[in-house]
């Protein structure tokens, strides 16, 4: 209100040129005693970047957020700190890859906060500089006048209002400088730490070559530790370390959680929606049930490793644990008693081998455990790869994912009598986890299947089709790609669990996006893979598309099944133009160099590659402008079928006597096609009758040619309508076209509802017919 209200009267007062008259004795020489045009801009000037001041202070970056998260970053630091320090011989390698993970996201924030704090330190700076700038007021008379005074006291209020923001300012600007110091301190004890991590893990190298304990048959017992007085402070160091960590990854969960909510819907909803008849056909599901609770908590605890590469020991146990218990309720329902119990022997031999390689001392009683177990492993391997396996019918994924597992065994076997006993606990746990999680990735493959075909039954229920529907088709590819995707997650657990994932994971960075000149143009080996894997994805996906929506190459003959069919074409049209460009996109190369290409392939066109350009614009003018659809019965060419897929380049008839026909799209949209199916499936059927009538010996042998015809005409019509293919509401039309001394031969026209029925309807007519002229006394000649 100040700034209204004396910058009002100071322009009202240079408005209308007012000049007080002096209050008291004259104004001294040379100190300004009226209100001049300078000194309105002036505090005018003043407010207004006063008022921009304080309104940036408001929008510089709020440190709040920061000062409260900052303290929970400082103690995640010192608990990993002090977890460090106390590593002793046997090196706890996932702790440590769990640090050194934790370190690098802390790392991440702490740049965050420091890029952060530098910005809003720079515009503080800023808003300080421009408030140092202001002008301070003039010197004014001993004895100012009315409009002096009114100039004094605005002069005051701006002071008054910059002190405040002054000090507004600086009280924000050393809250960012405290907190810039304590950032930067923590992100030097971040860089430290990580590389005392790292320095531990060379260490862990070298320890697992040589031996760090006696051999086995030479070893003694050695006495208990004594009690550790800083048990309690190290577990609460270790709470939260792992606190942080979930709290740091929670984005995962939230994954894990969305994936099974999608699963679990998924299943649930095409159960509810699957013709029970369809369902009943094909054999029944091995795996999935119409409660997918278990299978869902397979699909996610299966997947789960996958997306924490380096989690603590303890949550790495609890996933597996939970998967375990899955798989357990899965079993319970699905395998043989014999081969359940099996499992369950493998549930007991996990736990047990858990708690003993959890166990950091190493006594000679826990050497001799680890080495019982071990040695145990070799044979549960055996016995799962001859009996239970089969029995169990577990996919031959299963089979060198066992084999791992008892190599591993047999090496922690050798590494524990040597005195390894770091890698003696690294081979064993990671065998064991590694057989879990390849038993949860087999059971993954087989859910993902009969789900998969779950969706074709109900989509195929839905649109009518019925029968049994030949999975053989589609199921091996799908089960080959199933077996790619789960052998890499595998491989991405089993690598991290014995520390090889980082070295491939650079080996292999390094290898295919190493930068390679062929002639002016650079490349790397990783964009032409990924161009090639864009586009055998996408030309996977429009070839099976279909499959979700009910097309299995033998479509219903229904509107609803030719319009699917007629946008499944369209859909995969766009995923191959799609996948083309994101194909193109990924190899990185400038535009100009694809024009370069584009160029060439423009002259080819021109020389030799016409027909095959034609048939593929026609492909997609056909797609548009759709003359036909899915389902239809054309006639193009004299070759007649029912249109099975428009494809890209051709299209593919099924004709009625079982041959597929395949045309050009070229042919289909230049040639005159015949479509007896664009509208309706009616088609008029013209049969050809000869009738002789027989001679009424009481008629002095003479046949009565008027009541032949006109009986001949009533049961051909009564035939025709009883026909349940034939259309009663349009009358058979019975002509009389020749006759040939006493045969008379009729034409007769009748139009039937479908014309895929056609020969079946005139074979079933002309029968009928003929008993009736037979009952007559007609004779078909």
């Amino acid at each position: 209100m100040v700034k209204f209200s004396y910058f009002g009267v100071l322009l009202v007062l240079l408005a209308t040129g007012a000049r007080a008259a002096p209050l008291g004795a004259p104004a001294a020489a040379g100190a300004p005693d009226t209100v001049t045009h300078d000194d309105a801009h002036r505090i005018e000037i003043g407010y207004t970047t006063l008022s921009g001041i304080s309104g940036q202070v408001r929008d510089v970056y709020d440190p709040r957020d920061l000062a409260d998260e900052l303290p929970g970053v400082c103690e995640t630091l010192k608990a990993i700190q002090h977890g460090v320090e106390e590593t002793d011989q046997v090196v706890d390698l996932k702790q440590l890859q769990m640090c050194q993970l934790m370190l690098a996201t802390t790392q991440d924030q702490l740049v965050e906060w420091r890029m952060a704090l530098g910005g809003a330190h720079e515009a503080l700076e800023a808003m300080q500089a421009r408030l140092k700038a202001l002008p301070g007021p003039p010197a004014r008379a001993p004895h100012p006048n009315a409009a002096a005074l009114t100039m004094e006291r605005a002069d005051s209020a701006l002071q008054g209002r910059q002190q405040l923001i002054a000090g507004l300012l600086t009280k924000r600007f050393q809250r960012v400088k405290v907190l810039q110091t304590q950032v930067a301190a923590s992100y030097i004890q971040s860089l430290e730490l990580q590389d005392r991590v790292g320095d531990l893990m060379r260490r862990f190298g070298r320890a697992t070559i040589k031996a760090t304990y006696p051999p086995l048959w030479a070893a003694r017992p050695t006495p208990p530790p004594p009690p550790d007085p800083d048990a309690a402070q190290d577990e609460v160091y270790r709470r939260e370390i792992i606190g942080y960590y979930f709290a740091s990854n929670w984005d995962n969960w939230a994954f894990m959680a969305l994936i099974g909510v999608v699963f679990y819907g998924w299943v649930a909803f095409n159960y509810r929606r699957v013709n029970k008849r369809a369902l009943a056909i094909e054999p029944s599901f091995h795996y999935l049930r119409p409660g997918p609770v278990a299978a869902t908590l397979v699909v996610v605890f299966s997947l789960a490793p996958a997306l924490e590469l380096h989690p603590p020991p303890v949550y790495l146990a609890l996933l597996q644990a939970l998967l375990l218990g899955a798989l357990t309720a899965v079993f319970a329902r699905s395998w043989p008693r014999g081969a359940f119990w099996y499992w369950l022997g493998l549930v007991v031999f996990f736990v047990a081998l858990v708690v003993i390689n959890a166990n950091a001392a190493a006594g000679l009683l826990a050497r001799w455990g680890l080495l019982l177990l071990d040695m145990a492993a070799v044979g549960i391997g055996a016995v799962l790869l001859r009996r239970v396996r089969h029995a169990a019918r577990l996919p031959w994924f299963v089979v060198p994912v066992t084999g791992v597992f008892m190599a591993l065994n047999g090496l922690a076997v050798a590494c524990n009598v040597l005195g390894r006993l770091s890698m003696a606990k690294m081979f064993s746990t990671t065998a064991i986890f590694g057989l879990t999680q390849g038993i949860g990735l087999a059971v993954l493959i087989e859910l993902l299947t009969e789900a998969f075909l779950l969706q074709v039954l109900c989509s195929r229920s839905a649109a009518g089709g019925a029968g049994h529907f030949d999975y053989d088709k589609i199921g091996p590819q799908l089960l080959r790609l199933l077996t790619v995707v789960a052998a890499g997650l595998w491989g991405l657990v089993f690598t991290s669990n014995l520390n090889l994932y980082a070295g491939l994971y650079g080996a292999a960075a390094h290898f295919l996006t190493a930068p390679r000149l062929l002639g002016s143009t650079a490349f790397t080996l990783g964009n032409i893979g990924l161009f090639f894997v864009i586009l055998y994805v996408s030309t996977q996906l429009q070839q099976y598309v279909g499959y979700f929506f009910g097309e299995v190459g033998d479509a219903s003959d229904t509107p609803d099944a030719r319009h699917r069919g007629s946008w499944l074409v369209g859909l995969r049209l766009l995923l191959v133009l799609v996948g083309f460009a994101l194909a193109t996109a990924a190899t990185g190369l400038p535009l100009s160099k694809i024009a370069i290409v584009f160029g060439a392939l423009s002259v080819g066109i021109g020389l030799g590659l016409q027909s095959i350009v034609n048939n593929l614009v026609s492909g997609i003018i056909l797609i548009f402008e759709r003359p036909f659809h899915v389902g239809d019965f054309i006639e193009v060419a004299g070759k007649a079928g029912r249109v099975q897929d428009i494809g890209i380049r051709s299209s593919k008839l099924a004709s009625v006597t079982g041959s597929e026909i395949i045309v050009p799209n070229g042919d289909l949209l230049s040639g005159h096609v015949i479509n007896w199916t664009r509208t309706n499936d009616h088609v008029r059927v013209d049969l050809t009758l000869k009738i002789t009538p027989v001679v009424d010996p009481d008629a002095d042998g003479q046949a009565d040619p008027q009541a032949a015809l006109q009986t001949a005409r009533e049961q051909i019509q009564e035939e025709i309508k009883a026909s349940p293919y034939t259309m009663n509401t349009l009358a058979p039309e019975i002509l009389l076209n020749n006759i040939n001394g006493q045969i008379y031969e009729l034409r007769v026209l009748f139009w039937i509802t479908n014309i895929r029925q056609q020969e079946l309807t005139k074979s079933e007519i002309l029968a009928g017919i003929y008993r009736r002229f037979t009952a007559q006394g007609l004779v078909l000649s």
